[in-house]
């Protein structure tokens, strides 16, 4: 199962910096290149068909959008500032 660090990791090197992204193409990132794996396809919960790792992803977000290592505009979209 792929863990927050990892899902972070990703994130910082696939997603260009001062560009912003959609929800959506953060999670086509993290699936191309996180190394999911039978667990991470798992329902996140018993009345969900979302994947556990998506659900994780936006876990990630919100961590790191309260340390400000990623801006969000309210709209879905992301942003990684060029410097901290």
């Amino acid at each position: 199962m792929i863990h927050s660090k990892d899902i972070w990791d990703v994130i910082q090197a696939k997603i260009p910096r001062e560009h912003w992204v959609s929800l959506k193409e953060l999670y086509e990132v993290v699936k191309e290149y996180g190394n999911l794996d039978a667990e991470d396809f798992g329902p996140q919960s018993p009345i969900s068909d979302i994947p556990k790792w998506k659900r994780n992803v936006r876990n990630v977000l919100q961590y790191r959008k309260s340390t400000g290592e990623i801006l969000w505009n309210r709209e879905a979209r992301y942003l990684l500032p060029q410097t901290l």
